[in-house]
């Protein structure tokens, strides 16, 4: 279950400051076509035209059937979680700095399995809800929630990772004199 989150502590200027990385940013072609999927929202996965099998991570031909004939397809989100695994070290540091970091495999309704960041409140063999995201280094990723809403979800630190939810975040309004940016600070507040 993951815990509601509290306002940040006073920042003692002594002690280490996480350091504002990116994660790994070089990828594929095809990655880059489910990269602005995500942007978008939309999960999508590439099918087989000859054997309609689907390809996943994004590659240029089927693994299959050697076919050149990838289309991209809407799949329904609903999946499995197979296995998770957390991570307690990383050779990147995005990541070192921010462990222990949950992925798992997930089996999709449509059928291929695909590796995902976990929230906090899925278990091995649970149901799940996969969404597509961008990252902070602006390349898509997979995150695996509970297939129901639950308490404090929106809370989760992995989940926070791939939003813009301000809660405890410091914001800056750069246009306050605008009705916009008036009405974005009366909002906020």
């Amino acid at each position: 279950m993951v815990d509601a989150l509290k306002p940040p502590k006073r920042k003692d200027p002594l002690r280490y400051t996480r350091l504002p990385l990116a994660p790994p940013g070089a990828r594929s072609r095809a990655a880059l076509r489910f990269t602005a999927r995500a942007a978008e929202g939309r999960l999508m996965l590439q099918q087989c035209e000859a054997c309609g099998a689907f390809a996943y991570p994004p590659r240029d031909i089927c693994g299959g059937c050697w076919s050149d004939e990838l289309r991209w397809r809407d799949i329904p989100p609903e999946g499995k979680l197979l296995a998770e695994t957390t991570l307690h070290a990383s050779t990147n540091v995005y990541f070192r700095e921010r462990l222990p970091w949950r992925i798992g495999s997930v089996k999709l309704a449509a059928g291929p399995v695909v590796l995902a960041h976990l929230h906090g409140d899925v278990r091995e063999g649970d149901d799940v809800r996969i969404i597509a995201r961008t990252d902070k280094s602006g390349q898509g990723v997979l995150m695996a929630l509970p297939a129901k809403e639950t308490e404090n979800m929106s809370d989760d630190k992995a989940l926070r990772a791939l939003t813009c939810d301000p809660k405890f975040r410091r914001v800056l309004v750069t246009d306050v004199r605008t009705p916009l940016g008036q009405a974005v600070v009366r909002a906020a507040l």
